[in-house]
């Protein structure tokens, strides 16, 4: 079960059932019932930890969030908007076990690129990677903690 799978994020008590002998996670940002997948786990759990210790507002927080690149539809697993409406920061998790290698980062980038956020968020739920982007220095630098989101707009 994927609800069992412990992460390196303070535990957040979702609502979860099973329908049709399938894992369902209530997603408070989307809300509605979804498919509870190890890598929902992980999503789930990532932004209610922003939400919750963090202070990211809920109406910050888009999950799923279509863009076009390339004439192809992608949808990062979320991003936050700042209080203007700007989107922020870009986050991309994979479930517990994958390795958060130069693959995924160039994934990240890529819908970086298009939205012109200023950070990309990767997770597993176990190891955290936050990098700041700056274009007009061509730069990108590891952060080492997540901001809360009052840094983060500033």
């Amino acid at each position: 079960m994927a609800s069992n799978i412990k992460l390196n994020l303070p535990f957040y008590n979702s609502q979860i059932k099973v329908v049709n002998s399938k894992e369902m996670i209530f997603d408070e940002f989307r809300k509605k019932w979804i498919r509870l997948t190890p890598e929902e786990w992980v999503r789930q759990q990532l932004l209610m930890y922003l939400n919750i210790h963090l202070d990211y507002p809920k109406h910050a927080i888009a999950v799923e969030k279509s863009l076009s690149y390339n004439g192809m539809t992608r949808r990062p697993d979320a991003v936050i908007s700042g209080r203007n409406g700007q989107i922020l920061m870009l986050v991309e998790c994979k479930k517990p076990g994958v390795v958060l290698d130069e693959k995924t980062f160039l994934q990240a980038a890529t819908y970086s690129y298009v939205l012109k956020n200023a950070y990309i968020l990767i997770t597993n739920g176990l190891s955290h990677f936050l990098y700041k982007l700056s274009a007009s220095e061509n730069k990108i630098s590891l952060i080492q903690n997540i901001p809360d989101y009052q840094t983060l707009n500033s």
